[in-house]
């Protein structure tokens, strides 16, 4: 059955802002207005956009790994000694232990003061090779492999917002696309009982002319008619309303907003996917240890974590070792010409350390808070399925019971045209009926799209809606 749609030229419409559907082309179904909206809409591709922040952050923080070239250069441009010399390093951190891989070449030439003898090599220059790693603090935990492992997190946790964000998105747009399908189902209903009554107008009339109907009892009925007529008015209104702002969620391939034509199809099937059945209602309800609100929650919890970690390390003493071994190429002093190892410790250890402490117990009274707020998410989750669930369990008992008004009322109704057309009943009765017969099929309307309204809110709570 097709449904008339509302207009294009609205009122204040912008003609470049919106862009009809053809009138042979069929309206969305579900399915499709949620593609759309996932690859059409300016509001994903902000999000997606963020998510690629994201991602250039954690190349940011890998860059504290990159290796790095040191160039030094010096020489006496004055003075009683002429010597000059140039090293060349290249610094590579590994990450673990803290360590770092060094390698350098250095080179130096002329004549230097007892006190810069370090700086002499052979002709050829000096090559050398080592390593510096932490023995004590920052062996197994430093600022660099934090900020590398929390820019992962982060990028996990804006996973998590962006698939809560998604779900919210299209909630909103599936709850518009069904506030404007129950009134265009509404349309149809009183479009068909309109068609109707206009049909049965001709035999009044036809009754009318042959004396077998008085002239009140006809315009009794035309007075059903227009009041039909002003009901169709109103949902045409509540349509043209439901339509532009169902047209910020569906778009075209530039991303334009389009507002449903007035001859355009609804499908016979808008292919609704939320269905629910006692089983799927379970597997619901388990999927609410997945939502992605707790996992942004557990995810704060770990990069927390990994911060008591960092003070926790800012804690202990720092022991760094170094170890070099050295070879001179070339000519020269015969004092240049062995091979060196060279080795290194550096220790320090602040008093006190207040600060490391203090940022200690912050991060342990933030893990806290963060285990009470999971547990207060996971609560309210569970209690508003439960509310929702309800609320669909009730959803089905009301649709049942209004069908069967509905039926009841279109059985009353031809009992009564029946008792009228034998002359046993009376005009204002018969309208009365036939009134009572839309009344009853717009309630089951209501009823019908109220149950497909608690179906998507049970996949709503679960952030299901996009899955």
């Amino acid at each position: 059955m097709k449904i008339r749609m509302i207009a294009l030229a609205l009122l204040g419409i912008s003609w470049g802002a919106v862009t009809p559907l053809k009138a042979e082309q069929v309206l969305p179904t579900v399915p499709s207005l949620i593609d759309n909206m996932q690859q059409m809409h300016p509001y994903v591709n902000v999000l997606n956009e963020k998510n690629n922040q994201l991602l250039y952050g954690l190349q940011s923080a890998q860059s504290e790994f990159d290796g790095r070239i040191e160039q030094d250069v010096s020489g006496r441009v004055a003075g009683y000694y002429d010597g000059s010399a140039a090293a060349q390093r290249f610094v590579k951190p590994l990450g673990e232990m803290n360590a770092k891989l060094i390698s350098e070449y250095r080179v130096a030439m002329g004549d230097f003061p007892v006190y810069e003898e370090q700086y002499n090599t052979l002709s050829g220059g000096e090559a050398s090779i080592g390593v510096a790693l932490s023995l004590l603090q920052n062996r197994t935990i430093d600022k660099r492999r934090v900020g590398v492992t929390n820019a992962r997190l982060s990028i996990e946790q804006y996973q998590a917002e962006l698939a809560l964000s998604m779900n919210d998105f299209l909630y909103k747009g599936l709850s518009q696309y069904l506030k404007w399908y129950e009134v265009s189902l509404k349309i149809a209903a009183v479009e068909s009982l309109l068609d109707t009554l206009k049909y049965r107008r001709e035999g009044l009339s036809t009754r009318l002319e042959r004396g077998d109907l008085a002239e009140v009892d006809l315009t009794e009925f035309e007075a059903s008619i227009l009041e039909q007529q002003l009901a169709l008015s109103q949902l045409r209104q509540t349509q043209r309303a439901s339509a532009q702002a169902l047209a910020f969620y569906w778009r075209n391939s530039e991303g334009q907003s389009q507002v449903i034509a007035s001859d355009a199809t609804l499908p016979d099937d808008i292919q609704w996917p939320f269905t629910i059945t006692p089983a799927q209602a379970a597997r619901l309800r388990s999927a609410i240890m997945q939502h992605p609100a707790l996992a942004v929650l557990r995810t704060e919890q770990s990069v927390t974590q990994n911060k008591f970690r960092l003070a926790e390390n800012q804690l202990l003493p720092k022991l760094d070792v170094k170890a070099l071994v050295a070879k001179d190429m070339g000519s020269g002093p015969t004092s240049l010409a062995e091979t060196e190892g060279k080795i290194g410790l550096t220790f320090s250890y602040t008093l006190g350390n207040r600060k490391a402490k203090a940022e200690q117990a912050t991060m342990r009274s933030k893990l806290k808070v963060l285990e009470y707020e999971v547990t207060l998410a996971q609560d309210q989750l569970n209690q508003q399925f439960e509310q929702a669930y309800a609320y669909w369990q009730q959803a089905h008992e009301v649709l049942a019971l209004q069908r069967k008004n509905a039926d009841l009322a279109v059985t009353l109704s031809q009992l009564e045209r029946k008792r009228f057309d034998a002359g046993d009943s009376d005009m204002f009765k018969l309208n009365a009926r036939e009134s009572g017969v839309l009344k009853a099929k717009l309630k089951a309307i209501e009823a019908q799209v109220d149950l497909l309204a608690a179906e998507l809110t049970l996949h709503k709570v679960v952030a299901a809606v996009t899955s």
